[in-house]
């Protein structure tokens, strides 16, 4: 009897853990021997849907994309709330410079009765609306736009909504797409936390302009797999991102 209630309270604290943390935070050995993979939200792009294994970026979890300019990560990225907004699913975008182009979003497919644009004041009001929107629930996919050039104090308080931010998602099954911008492709900020929460890490290197009849009409960019959770790292593959008739994939 004494074994049996110890039994019934040590189960009582693990699920009062998981509803805290998530149901992936406790797992027993037996479960750890085969992890299953999580749902994913494809990208718009076949061969980085491919690249990562599991057919796009991992639901209930963090992605990275890493770029210095024009690279495609903004495109992947809106592709891929437009993918969720064909599940059904709400979008969120947040604008922490001002800058988002909602042309540019139409074109990647995004429908604005089903996206919420946040407008923060400074980089800490960003961290905290994108808190009260995870927390609130019903996003399906949401994108933080952009990590870069952070003042003094504030990879810290990245760092604790990151820690805040990772049972959330678990629990919401939503997709949380961080841009991060840096000054070139070994230029990395330090200090930051986030290839450590990151479950996928992503970094895109424009290789050239794509041309016809002298005139711009897309761009190859390399895209580089840093950090895997749910396959192997270190791979890359070429996407091409085309202009004519809106924003395009070469691959689709």
């Amino acid at each position: 009897m004494a074994r049996t209630r110890r039994s019934r309270k040590l189960q009582q604290t693990l699920s009062t853990i998981q509803q805290r943390w998530g149901p992936t935070a406790i797992r027993t050995a037996k479960e750890s021997a085969v992890v299953p993979d999580p749902p994913a939200l494809p990208t718009g792009f076949r061969t980085v849907d491919q690249l990562l294994g599991i057919g796009g970026l991992p639901r209930g979890r963090i992605t990275e994309l890493i770029a210095s300019g024009t690279a495609g990560q903004a495109t992947l990225a809106a592709k891929t709330l437009a993918q969720a907004q064909r599940l059904g699913q709400q979008v969120a975008w947040v604008d922490i410079a001002h800058m988002v182009d909602l042309d540019f979003l139409a074109r990647c497919g995004v429908r604005f009765d089903a996206l919420t644009i946040l407008r923060p004041w400074d980089f800490a009001h960003a961290l905290a609306m994108t808190g009260d929107l995870l927390r609130g629930g019903g996003i399906g996919a949401l994108v933080v736009d952009t990590v870069a050039d952070l003042l003094p104090g504030e990879e810290n308080a990245l760092d604790i909504a990151l820690r805040e931010w990772n049972p959330v998602l678990s629990r919401a099954l939503c997709a949380l797409i961080v841009l991060t911008e840096v000054s070139s492709a070994d230029a990395y900020p330090s200090g930051l936390t986030l290839p450590f929460f990151a479950s996928v890490r992503l970094q895109f290197q424009r290789r050239n302009w794509l041309y016809r009849r002298n005139r711009v009409v897309g761009f190859t960019s390399s895209v580089a797999v840093l950090k895997n959770r749910f396959g192997p790292s270190g791979r890359s593959a070429l996407i091409q991102v085309r202009y004519a008739n809106g924003i395009q994939t070469g691959d689709d």
